[in-house]
């Protein structure tokens, strides 16, 4: 249930982009989701809305959720792959097991639209 003080973050931080250009209202908040980054969407869409209304600047923003694959970076081959199914464990290149995640683990605030 981090998902409430996640947004509750999100919402803080939003206040301070706003007050930093002057703006009076936030329209959109744009965000990514990374599959791996243990998120749920539902609760945090959720959370959203109840935390929306607690900020005048943010009552009629529009939550809007990019989601972020996982990619992969073989340290064998040195290439990397987005796996096609939970296999995070293997490179779809070469079949090698060394690999790290380099995508796919965060949550990210990635535009606001402003007024």
């Amino acid at each position: 249930m981090h998902e409430y003080s996640v947004v509750s973050s999100l919402m803080d931080l939003c206040e301070t982009h706003a007050k930093k250009h002057n703006a009076t209202k936030i329209e959109k908040v744009v965000v990514s989701i990374g599959e791996r980054c243990g998120m749920d969407k539902q609760l945090f869409m959720s959370a959203f809305e109840t935390f929306k209304e607690e900020l005048d600047i943010c009552k009629e923003a529009v939550l809007d959720i990019v989601d972020e694959k996982v990619e992969l970076e073989c340290l064998d081959c040195k290439k990397t792959c987005t796996p096609p199914n939970l296999e995070y464990g293997v490179c779809t290149h070469c079949g090698s097991q060394s690999v790290r995640l380099i995508k796919g683990t965060q949550m990210q605030l990635l535009s606001l639209e402003m007024v």
